[in-house]
């Protein structure tokens, strides 16, 4: 008994160090890149200009358009702007909130740009799930929940830690050296236990991503994927596809791209199929194995992919079809709790006599939005700006790649510098509208 308090005892005070230690750096490396982001601001106010804009949003505007904003408006009218970028990237309408009087005290905005709401979702799909996500502001929430359910899992388990296993112990070193970035000492256990023991998925994913991302051996990575794979892993296995795929494009083994794609097609691994590994492969396909995927994914219901795709197949139709019924999901099912955030952020830049635009993200239709806030008193005082249209009409004549380098949001993903060059254009022209500018 003694020796079982003991050990809880030292589990205990190892979970909550780490934990400290985890929320430490964490927030060391928040407030790093805050830092950063406050300096160029700062920067921007000390030249003197007429018009301060203040850009909140998410990670598609930390970093992103305001960058080309400023460039664009410095061209067109010297000494007359400075672009606030108060991005915040992986965050939510509520955090936004929350900074948001801090924001307006600290660069006393006249124009505050807003595309905001999609780390919330506009479709109410499931409120249970998006409150729980929301309940913290600990960045080490989730990471809490997880070990809470673990260790509840191991005290249903008679003798739990007179069991425990040396190579578990082995495994979660491995994995503590991995993220302090000690990769030599992490592929060194790994690899270890890999020889007495080669069942577990997690050991195979972080050998993976050490081999092909740190430590130049993408061969081996490959192998261990393929292995992985053959092992009918369920863990991880999207991610071992996209490994083994992408080493396959970057040596040209077309044979084995094929098999590869045999085996997500037809073998019933179509389930670990998502956006990035079809295009990963897209190129190799054939028009029947393209015409099942897109069947896979109408399926789903994925209407968000299927239009994007039905664009890049020239099939305009189908696409605007695919986007309508999109639009009308986001009409007919709204997520009231993200559309009550986004209105409190919009009162309060109101209130504080901020000319407000609210601006929507590439490709979607602004109707939702206005139908949302259609019914506030200070309706009349937004201008709204679409990039629906104007995305749509440039993916007829680019490819996705080109606009976005990811697709994580279905139909539209983080913008290229031509993406968000695009946007900044669109801004720069409703300036000049609401601010009966004259080029000089």
């Amino acid at each position: 008994m003694k020796h079982f308090i003991k050990k809880l005892s030292l589990l205990i005070i190892g979970i909550i160090l780490s934990l400290v230690i985890l929320e430490l750096s964490l927030r060391f490396a928040g407030f790093a890149m805050s830092s950063y982001q406050q300096y160029k601001n700062n920067k921007a106010l000390k030249n003197k200009s007429q018009y301060t804009i203040m850009c909140l949003g998410e990670s598609t505007t930390f970093g992103q358009y305001p960058v080309q904003l400023q460039e664009l408006l410095n061209n067109k009218y010297p000494n007359k702007f400075s672009v606030i970028d108060c991005g915040v990237p992986a965050t939510n309408l509520e955090t936004i909130y929350s900074l948001t009087e801090n924001n307006i005290n600290n660069y006393k905005p006249d124009i505050a740009i807003c595309i905001l709401g999609i780390n919330n979702g506009f479709i109410a799909y499931n409120h249970e799930t998006k409150s729980i996500n929301r309940n913290s502001n600990l960045k080490i929430y989730k990471l809490i929940t997880l070990i809470y359910s673990h260790l509840k899992n191991l005290f249903e388990e008679k003798y739990v830690f007179a069991n425990e296993t040396a190579q578990e112990n082995d495994i979660n070193l491995a994995i503590i050296k991995f993220k302090e970035r000690d990769l030599e000492t992490a592929e060194k256990i790994f690899s270890n236990i890999l020889k007495t023991d080669n069942n577990n998925a997690d050991v195979y994913f972080y050998l993976i991503d050490m081999y092909y991302y740190n430590l130049n051996n993408k061969e081996k990575a490959y192998n261990l994927a393929l292995d992985a794979i053959n092992k009918n892993f369920q863990k991880n296995r999207t991610y071992f596809y996209m490994t083994a795929i992408k080493y396959c494009i970057a040596i040209n083994d077309t044979n084995e791209i094929k098999s590869l794609i045999n085996r997500l097609i037809y073998k019933e691994d179509y389930q670990v199929l998502n956006s990035d590994i079809y295009r990963l492969m897209e190129n190799f396909l054939t028009k029947e194995e393209k015409e099942l995927l897109i069947k896979r994914f109408s399926e789903q219901n994925d209407f968000r992919f299927l239009a994007i795709n039905a664009i890049e197949q020239k099939d305009y139709k189908k696409a605007e079809e695919y986007f309508n019924i999109q639009e009308e999901i986001r009409l007919n099912s709204p997520n009231l709790e993200t559309y009550k955030l986004y209105k409190l952020i919009i009162k309060k830049l109101i209130d504080n006599n901020i000319k407000v635009i609210c601006m929507q993200y590439p490709v979607r239709s602004i109707l939702p939005l206005q139908e949302q806030l259609k019914n506030e008193p200070y309706y009349d005082r937004i201008t709204f700006i679409s990039n629906e249209k104007l995305f749509k009409d440039a993916l007829m004549n680019n490819k996705f790649s080109d606009l976005f380098v990811d697709q994580f949001a279905g139909d539209f993903g983080h913008c290229t510098d031509l993406g968000n060059e695009m946007i900044a254009e669109n801004i720069v022209n409703t300036l000049e509208n609401m601010l009966n500018l004259k080029q000089n």
